[in-house]
């Protein structure tokens, strides 16, 4: 899921951003959509709190249409004796509803918010808790109302396409260079040891989705835009064929990347790409290079840091299509985070893209994130529920440049089918923005989970339903 919108912050905003995204990531983020390296653990990510529990009787989804009245039950797994709620819209500090829950035995409380002044979008749900030791415990959920009805503000520069048709004939001056290392043979127990251990992910979560049992892996290296020479690492069923192919696009942050052994033995030709222009596998801490957390450059919008990862990611494209062993009409590309970010942009700008997967897809929507980070700076701070969607973005460098980058402007140029999911407590990829990308997707099959309670996570449950969209649409079949 993920740039700086004013040099009136020490840390711009949407840079803090993707240092949170970077810790988050670090911590929890895997799947096939997002492949992080470091040993594999279970506790969720932020803001989700194991003893709180939210659930509605009349939404799994905590997305609602047209009721009078939203009912939230929450459970506590701890003694409580009261709790107060607040409601502000998704992002928004300042609530404009609050109340007191309807308590209930076993620890429950029943949260009742009256929709009759709310706008079509997200809002956020915190709670404060009396706890039996006089102690207070905090928590948050964030539930959808009538979102396929939500306004959206664009940003998309009347020049977007002929800025990136001009990126790309630029890359299409780069020389592919190819360079692949000697392949290296894992085997079942082998696959499972290095995803326990290198590849964040349990030994074996979907064994059913499996089409071979032993794979090949090798580093892989090409060139790039601006000097860069690319890495990634490589991993394909054992043998020839003219196998389906997958990119998968990493996370934020700089780090070595895990072997994709995983994508492999479901059957893919996996290409998991180092998009800094690092190597996958340097020792000890990877420097952070600039331009991306600090220091952003804005002028001219070229020169700004995503501009070469994205071309760099088409090229990636470039070195799939030209192996022999690829069915070039069969390439999907997926990644968690930044990866899916990376998905909605690469879909957009290359239609050799034939199924997509952006899992928590970050940095969406500049006017909303913009128009949330104003109002809570404000004081005294804003609720925002005086406009039913963000007002138009002041024509200032940082926001004339990173219109270009936003991925709300691509959605309307992806026609391939696309399976997102959004965790509804992101506070990195928050669902105001992702459910306003799938909105605006050019696709014509497209489809969206959303996972009500988790934060900037991995869904096990959706990784395995991902596996199975993307072997239909690619027919991908043992």
């Amino acid at each position: 899921m993920m740039s700086s919108l004013t040099r009136r912050l020490s840390i711009p905003v949407w840079s803090m951003c993707a240092c949170l995204c970077l810790l988050l990531v670090c911590s929890g983020v895997r799947a096939l959509e997002s492949n992080v390296w470091g040993p594999y653990a279970s506790k969720p990510s932020p803001p989700q709190k194991a003893e709180l529990y939210f659930y509605s009787p009349t939404s799994d989804s905590l997305l609602f249409d047209k009721q009078k009245e939203i009912v939230l039950y929450c459970h506590a797994g701890l003694r409580s004796v009261g709790l107060r709620w607040t409601v502000a819209r998704n992002m928004f500090k300042q609530p404009f509803l609050t109340g007191v829950a309807q308590a209930q035995p076993a620890n429950l409380f029943i949260i009742r918010i009256p929709t009759a002044k709310l706008f079509p979008g997200f809002y956020d749900v915190r709670v404060l808790f009396n706890s039996g030791d006089v102690k207070e415990m905090d928590g948050i959920c964030t539930f959808g109302y009538r979102v396929s009805e939500m306004p959206i503000r664009s940003s998309r520069p009347v020049d977007f396409e002929q800025f990136w048709a001009n990126a790309k004939a630029e890359l299409a001056k780069v020389p592919l260079a190819a360079e692949v290392r000697p392949l290296q043979t894992f085997g079942k127990k082998e696959i499972d040891a290095y995803n326990l251990e290198h590849a964040s992910l349990p030994a074996d979560y979907d064994p059913t989705g499996h089409r071979v049992e032993e794979v090949e892996a090798a580093k892989v290296s090409f060139a790039g835009v601006g000097g860069l020479r690319m890495y990634g690492w490589l991993a394909k069923p054992k043998g020839d064929g003219r196998f389906p192919a997958l990119l998968v696009l990493p996370g934020a942050g700089f780090s070595a990347r895990p072997i994709p052994l995983e994508q492999a033995r479901h059957g893919y030709l996996a290409f998991d790409l180092q998009v800094h222009g690092q190597d996958v596998d340097l020792p000890g801490k990877y420097p952070l290079l600039p331009g991306y957390y600090t220091e952003p450059i804005f002028t001219p919008t070229s020169a700004y840091y995503y501009y070469r990862v994205y071309l760099n990611c088409i090229q990636a494209i470039n070195y799939l299509v030209s192996r022999p062993d690829v069915d070039p009409t069969r390439i999907a590309i997926a990644g968690g985070s930044q990866g899916g970010r990376l998905s909605i942009v690469l879909a957009a700008l290359d239609h050799r893209v034939a199924a997509s997967v952006p899992a928590i897809a970050h940095n969406a929507y500049l006017p909303y994130l913009e128009w949330a980070k104003a109002s809570n700076a404000a004081k005294p701070p804003q609720d925002g529920m005086d406009l039913p969607m963000p007002p138009a973005l002041p024509a200032i460098p940082e926001h004339l440049c990173l219109a270009y980058y936003d991925i709300l402007n691509f959605a309307p140029d992806v026609v391939c089918p696309v399976y997102m999911n959004v965790g509804l407590v992101d506070p990195v990829s928050p669902p105001s923005g992702v459910f306003a990308v799938y909105q605006r997707l050019g696709s014509k099959i497209k489809q969206i989970t959303p996972l009500p309670g988790l934060g900037h996570d991995w869904s096990g449950e959706f990784d395995r339903r991902a596996w199975r969209w993307l072997d239909g649409q690619l027919k991908n079949r043992p």
